[in-house]
């Protein structure tokens, strides 16, 4: 019977540890639960901020990458608008060396037409000079107040080849036949494109004799001075120039003086 009895003791130690190992293997089974349930957290919160981080950078860079596309196309419409500008550049200066060709074909064809006229007047001279040495007149004859037609055609045949501008037309006032040649040479000017103001009648304590080229000063006076005065003179006409501060800048105004 003692036997027995020691036998059910050691079945009940044996039970008892059995029971240990089993709360124990329970109490490991549960912290090893814990430790991967927090290390599991760990792990997600780690994917979860990396995640975040992933798509802060992704907006980064497309925040970027759209600056530097709307960068390239203002630099792209900048290049256009500068290609634009060249090629109009280009346009303007092929049209103002087209304009100076001409300008420079008609300063050249007036050129011929005074070298021209200039040879006609020398022959003229030469003619009356041959046709008065058999007789001798006396006193001199007063030169006519209006443009003959051979002077009339050869100012037309000038002002056509030559360049065009404004011009301010001046007569002597309570002289007939100043206003009338202002009117004849307005006439003229307007019909070779011209633009000629009203003619202006003054009064002058010593009236001019002849024509009168006024300009407000050298610096400003037009660039087509010269060759007004070169055109009257080669029609034959006594023309004379003159500098005037009171007359407007970049103006040339022709007094009609006396005319015999």
């Amino acid at each position: 019977m003692f036997e027995w009895w020691y036998d059910l003791e050691s079945l009940t130690k044996i039970n008892n540890w059995m029971q240990l190992l089993t709360m124990v293997s329970a109490a490991l089974t549960t912290l090893s639960i814990m430790l991967l349930w927090v290390k599991g957290n760990r792990m997600t919160r780690y994917l979860i901020d990396r995640e975040q981080n992933a798509n802060s950078k992704i907006k980064a860079v497309e925040k970027a990458a759209e600056q530097i596309r709307k960068e390239l196309l203002a630099t792209q419409q900048n290049q256009d608008i500068a290609n634009q500008r060249r090629r109009l550049a280009e346009m303007d200066a092929g049209a103002l060396r087209k304009e100076m060709e001409m300008t420079r074909k008609r300063y050249s064809d007036a050129e011929g037409a005074l070298k021209d006229r200039i040879d006609e007047l020398k022959d003229m001279n030469i003619t009356q000079t041959q046709g008065g040495s058999g007789s001798q007149t006396s006193g001199t004859q007063p030169k006519p107040a209006g443009l003959d037609a051979q002077q009339k055609k050869m100012l037309l045949k000038l002002l056509n080849s030559g360049p065009k501008g404004e011009l301010d037309i001046i007569s002597v006032l309570e002289d007939p036949e100043s206003h009338d040649l202002a009117l004849e040479i307005k006439q003229v000017f307007d019909s070779q494109g011209w633009s000629t103001s009203e003619i202006i009648q003054s009064a002058f304590s010593n009236p001019p004799e002849g024509l009168t080229l006024v300009i407000h000063s050298k610096p400003t006076a037009p660039s087509y001075a010269k060759f007004l005065q070169r055109a009257f003179t080669t029609i034959g006409m006594r023309v004379s120039a003159q500098v005037n501060n009171k007359y407007r800048e970049w103006s040339i105004s022709l007094i009609i003086g006396q005319t015999k």
